[in-house]
């Protein structure tokens, strides 16, 4: 059905009715409201949506075919002009309009929330675009090799068997049967202590820090983060203002450094204890245990990021920190962006019992539920056994991509960089020569058409060590790698010129 303009007729204006159509339609037109080849009503439906005769309507459409604004096909109907007489003129149009017209500078009186997002919103945004497989981007998972077959298959079922009373407005927590699904992968996957009612449903992990920031942040809290670390993390924090402490990261993880050990401001510290990001550290057990004895002696929170422990090359599955806390300060979020595709949005939070009713209340304020139909049939492919099976998959093929890596990276980029094997995770680290600027090398390797990262761009500080580069290399094939491993050493060789 072909929706009529909106048109406003003035009965008692001395203009005649045919000339306020013709008017409007013409405005609408110009104004690109009415883009080139858009299909009109007919005289006839527009007529009675107007309440006018129809011979004034064919007058308005025939003055404006006349004109060169609308085009009128046998049969078909009539349609807006693929070429307009404006352009013709020598009248700026309207794009041209919009860049040559300073828009006023007002003041929008935004909040203190408002006020720090705005002071990083170009950051944010640029960390927050689409994500094309473009090598080395990290952190995407394998699209191509998702079982979509089987997915469309279970979304079939939940529309058939899913009772139509769950249509209505859901749980704010999530659906529960995905929430049991979860639980009970968690426990066995990740050694998580947790029932389905300690789990909340968010949409992803980006979303689980802004809820706990919301919880347990305010301005000049002090949150302990890992220095380097995600940069999404540390941008939730600080849009509630928090005061964030670097911690220095070592070969044994999160290095809690004495003189913070008796810190008892701290309200928070934030960790990816299984894989660090991005140096892709694992944090030792004897710094795990001492981490959550100092939480416990100062009543701070952890926040446990396991964003990508799947996929582990070598050796048992680790035990979460989660697993770990037997005094119920540590707070887990996962997320099924790197196990399935980013684009379902979906993840969760494990708390505390004592913060359920809290958090799910919050969870109610900020978006009221993730989408029922998604959550049904991610607890079917759970619940199935889909889901296993294709993280085992997963998980071979990660390996086969990183041994192709390392393989064509001797071949191409000895002498120029150092990659280490990583026995977990969905990226790998490459080490510049001394002295080399590691965002100088990921700028040019961006003008050749490979996105990586530099480890120094995620330090809160200055960064004293090698440069490095963050490979991620799951989302592209043995094909992509080589190709873009040569691209990469080309990148290196322009920075050493430069």
């Amino acid at each position: 059905m072909l929706y009529p303009p909106f048109i406003t007729l003035n009965e008692e204006s001395d203009t005649p009715l045919y000339r306020q159509i013709y008017e409007a339609i013409r405005r609408g037109i110009l104004s690109g409201e009415f883009f080139p080849g858009k299909h009109l009503p007919s005289s006839r439906f527009l007529a009675k949506q107007l309440r006018v005769s129809r011979t004034t309507i064919v007058n308005t459409y025939d003055q404006l075919v006349a004109e060169g604004y609308l085009e009128s096909k046998r049969g078909a109907g009539t349609f807006v002009a693929a070429h307009l007489p404006e352009e013709f003129l020598s009248a700026p149009n309207s794009e041209q309009q919009e860049n040559m017209i300073e828009p006023p500078k007002r003041n929008l009186k935004l909040s203190r929330y408002g006020k720090t997002v705005s002071e990083g919103s170009l950051t944010i945004l640029r960390n927050s675009r689409t994500t094309p497989a473009i090598p080395f981007q990290h952190g995407l998972a394998a699209v191509n090799e998702f079982p979509f077959d089987v997915w469309t298959k279970l979304t079939n079922k939940v529309y058939r068997t899913l009772p139509r009373d769950d249509f209505g407005y859901g749980e704010p927590a999530g659906f529960y049967p995905l929430r049991v699904s979860i639980s009970a992968y968690l426990k066995s996957a990740r050694a998580v202590n947790c029932s389905p009612d300690q789990i909340i449903i968010t949409n992803g992990a980006q979303h689980a820090f802004d809820l706990v920031g919301r919880v347990l942040l305010e301005r000049g809290s002090e949150v302990l983060i890992e220095n380097p670390c995600y940069t999404g993390s540390r941008q939730a924090f600080r849009s509630y203002e928090a005061k964030l402490i670097p911690v220095p990261v070592d070969k044994n993880g999160f290095n809690l450094p004495s003189k913070l050990k008796k810190n008892r401001k701290a309200r928070l510290a934030c960790i990816t204890p299984s894989h660090q990001f991005p140096l892709g550290v694992t944090m030792s057990l004897a710094r795990r245990m001492e981490l959550l004895e100092w939480a416990e002696d100062t009543e701070t929170w952890i926040i446990e990021d396991d964003y990508d422990s799947e996929f582990r090359y070598a050796g048992r599955p680790l035990a979460s920190l989660q697993g770990l806390d037997r005094n119920r300060r540590v707070l887990y979020i996962g997320t099924f962006s790197k196990t399935i595709f980013p684009g379902l949005r979906l993840g969760c939070l494990v708390v505390p019992p004592d913060f359920v009713e809290l958090f799910t209340a919050i969870r109610a304020l900020n978006g009221s539920h993730s989408p029922l139909i998604d959550q049904a049939t991610l607890a079917e492919f759970i619940s199935e056994g889909h889901f296993a099976r294709h993280v085992r998959r997963m998980r071979r093929l990660y390996e086969e991509r990183q041994e192709v890596l390392i393989s064509v990276a001797k071949e191409h980029l000895t002498g120029l960089l150092e990659i280490e094997r990583s026995v977990s995770g969905m990226h790998v680290i490459g080490w510049l020569n001394e002295g080399m600027q590691d965002t100088t090398v990921a700028e040019n390797a961006r003008a050749l058409g490979v996105k990586t990262s530099a480890v120094s761009s995620y330090s809160l500080t200055k960064w004293q060590q090698r440069g490095g580069l963050v490979l991620g290399y799951t989302a592209i094939d043995g094909k992509q790698i080589k190709k873009a491993i040569k691209q990469l050493a080309q990148a290196i060789e322009n920075s050493v010129e430069m």
